[in-house]
């Protein structure tokens, strides 16, 4: 008996030690985190780090990411996003003051907040607080990632400050802060005061301790589960630099990143094989700022693999946003909260990929440096062709008729050429990028190449018939925008007119700009196709829905407002070339129809995982209720307000106005001729046309989206009028 009593305890206890190991591999299996903050630097500058150069190139993942908060981009809402996991808003300002508080402080800072001081705080929090509150546009919870952290009883320390002096007054600047403190605007422990020292060969002459910072960092790793380093020297060599000639500069720089080497080289020996590093660049510097190299670098060593990173907010390896950093520590330890919208990191195995990912940077900030001024040229080419037409076509009878020489036809001729280009640069633009072009003349010259060989291709193909060759050019621009999204929008996001990362307003799918052209030029084409007979009309119901399906489903298109414009842009065009009477009922069946397709693509964006817009304006709904709705179409309205005072698209749209006016009075009963003359194609017209107004109302670019659509309207009109006025003339 008493054997078999000791067999039962030895069992027992060989069954308890290994569920204790068990328990113990568990949780040491989550690991550490220490995120280091090397602010206003780049890449290229990082790689000049040879402990960071070694690593990238056995065991650390690389990405460029987005910088921009909510409103105008700054350090301060930059960490913000970080930590809110959404574009943050916070006060434009120059110093981010927290502190260690004494007594007084301590008892002030409660009777602010309501609640009690940590080791770190702020007193001025209510401030940033209020602001995101009142004047931000993303729903922004400030200190989310902080406060999810210490809720799941997860130990925070910050370290570090970038401290400068400004007018022989210390300026405390602690914007990691930002990023981990909780929703009151604390930090649980950490030293953000006493950790610098004076030293006149340094910006500001001050320098962080970096022996004393090495004590510290291993102190509070060893006691917190995840420790944030401000590594202030780098922000204070950039502001400090206008200050510094061009050999004091590359003297203070070598000797910064000399001791940021070897206090990394630290890090690096102290971490255990299940922790994870962060180095961040959470801003970029001001020079690169100035050139438009506005994507800083995000580092994540583990411990197999290198490569780069990239998450399902961008679907674009290398790439990746500020907002995702947050959700990627709290995935870290198995943690997640509903209200940052960011999205884990990806790692994709990559043997070249910091050289891939600074070649697409090099392309990525020529298209952002010439956008402007070649979308500007395109928008007045098409303008001025359309004014200039009209006027033409008011003043007719004022233009000589001629045999030889510049006459009346040969005039209207060379129009007409010129305002084809509006149809065809659209297409030459998601084409060029073919051409693999970096530099900002190699893709101009790429879309001018593009253009050309379409404008040859479609003269030669329809030479006497205009309709023709603008219905083939609009047919190839939306099938080429069709294989696009199928394949995962490479042109989409390479191409002039469309988005790009450091502007952050989308980074897949199509992008508001052909979100227009989708809508219109899909209308036209299949408009032009039934007047010519070469296909039925069952045909254009069938290629509406495949349009509608590949450039709005959540893992191609991933459109929100493209799929509500769409749908009913084409639900109304099948009715009309079927010659449905349209009355109330079917105008709310069209809006019935459109409403339960988008919650057809939302519900296949949760089931697919894809993580789309549509998922997170979903999430929204699902936490904050109504109010987000409210929420995302006043910011709508907002950002289309500010388009109608700055963007150059709106003239597309004054004009489009204009024209049509004039068009009603002038020449008499003119819309009424082209559509007995054409009535599949003014059918085209009116669907199109809707699809404009409906894309102003739901989309928060909807000025640009609309002017795109308005070209396969108003170019057509305006050169099947001149050809109306050329036959009339022949008579």
């Amino acid at each position: 008996m008493k054997k078999k009593l000791i067999s039962l305890l030895l069992s027992l206890m060989v069954i308890l030690s290994f569920s204790m190991s068990n328990i113990y591999a568990d949780t040491n299996s989550t690991g550490k985190v220490i995120y280091v903050s090397l602010n206003r630097t780049n890449l290229e500058h990082l790689l000049e780090i040879p402990i960071i150069k070694e690593k990238t190139s056995n065991s650390g993942y690389v990405a460029l990411m987005t910088t921009r908060g909510d409103g105008s981009n700054t350090d301060q809402k930059s960490f913000a996003s970080i930590g809110s996991g959404v574009r943050a808003n916070v006060l434009d300002q120059d110093y981010t003051i927290f502190e260690s508080l004494d007594k007084d402080g301590q008892a002030q800072f409660k009777a602010i907040t309501g609640v009690k001081p940590w080791a770190i705080n702020n007193l001025r929090i209510n401030r940033d607080l209020n602001q995101n509150s009142d004047y931000g546009s993303y729903g922004a919870t400030l200190g989310t990632l902080g406060t999810t952290l210490t809720e799941n009883s997860l130990k925070v320390a910050l370290l570090g400050n970038s401290d400068i002096i400004k007018n022989g007054e210390l300026k405390k600047i602690r914007n990691l802060a930002l990023t981990c403190m909780d929703q009151y605007g604390r930090v649980e422990s950490g030293n953000v005061d006493d950790i610098n020292i004076d030293d006149n060969a340094m910006p500001y002459g001050i320098s962080t301790d970096y022996k004393k910072l090495k004590e510290e960092t291993k102190k509070y790793y060893e006691n917190n589960d995840i420790t944030f380093v401000e590594l202030g020297d780098t922000y204070r060599l950039d502001e400090f630099r206008k200050n510094l000639n061009e050999n004091t500069y590359a003297s203070m720089k070598k000797r910064i990143y000399q001791r940021v080497n070897d206090y990394l080289k630290e890090v690096f020996d102290m971490v255990g094989e299940n922790d994870t590093v962060y180095i961040v660049s959470e801003f970029q510097s001001n020079l690169d700022h100035l050139n438009k190299r506005r994507l800083a670098p995000v580092m994540k060593f583990t411990k197999d693999g290198y490569g780069l990173l990239e998450s399902a907010t961008t679907r674009n390896s290398g790439i990746v946003s500020n907002i995702d950093i947050g959700v990627d520590i709290l995935n870290e330890f198995g943690l997640k909260n509903e209200l940052m919208i960011g999205k884990s990191f990806k790692t994709v195995q990559a043997e070249n990929g910091i050289e891939k990912l600074l070649n697409d940077f090099k392309r990525i900030v020529s298209i952002n440096s010439i956008r402007a001024s070649v979308v500007n040229t395109y928008v007045g080419i098409v303008s001025a062709s359309w004014v200039i037409a009209m006027i033409a076509l008011l003043f007719k009878n004022k233009i000589p008729k001629k045999e030889k020489g510049l006459g009346r036809d040969q005039i209207f001729k060379i129009l007409k050429e010129f305002i084809k280009l509006g149809l065809i640069m659209p297409l030459a633009f998601l084409t060029a990028p073919i051409f693999q072009f970096k530099t900002q003349t190699g893709l101009v010259a790429g879309v001018l190449i593009a253009t050309i060989i379409y404008y040859l291709i479609g003269s030669k193909l329809f030479k006497n018939d205009d309709i023709k060759q603008m219905g083939f050019y609009a047919l190839l621009t939306i099938g080429l925008i069709i294989v696009d999204c199928v394949i995962g929008t490479p042109l989409m996001k390479t191409n002039i007119m469309s988005y790009d990362a450091i502007n952050g307003a989308r980074y897949y799918g199509v992008g508001n700009e052909y979100e227009g052209v989708t809508i219109a030029s899909a209308v036209f084409a299949l408009a032009v196709l039934l007047n010519y007979k070469k296909i039925p009309k069952w045909l254009a119901v069938i290629l509406s829905l495949v349009i509608l399906v590949t450039s709005a489903m959540p893992s191609m298109g991933a459109n929100v407002g493209g799929a509500i414009s769409e749908c009913v842009a084409y639900l109304l065009f099948i009715l009309l070339i079927f010659d449905v009477k349209l009355d109330l009922k079917k105008i709310i069946m069209i809006g019935v129809a459109t409403v339960l397709l988008v919650v057809v693509f939302a519900g296949l964006d949760f089931l697919m995982g894809t993580e789309s817009h549509l998922a997170v304006f979903t999430n929204q709904i699902i936490q904050e209720g109504p109010g987000a709705i409210i929420n995302t179409f006043g910011r709508k309205i907002q950002m289309n307000m500010k388009l109608a005072k700055s963007s150059v698209w709106v003239n597309i749209l004054i004009v489009s106005i204009v024209i049509i006016g004039a068009l009603i009075f002038k020449p008499s009963g003119q819309f009424k001729k082209i559509h007995d003359k054409y009535p599949m194609i003014f059918k085209g017209f009116m669907a199109s046309f809707v699809g404009c107004i409906v894309t102003l109302l739901v989309n928060d670019s909807g000025i640009v989206a609309a002017s795109t659509a308005a070209i396969y309207i108003l170019i057509p009109l305006i050169i099947i009028s001149i050809n109306m006025s050329l036959e009339k003339d022949t008579e």
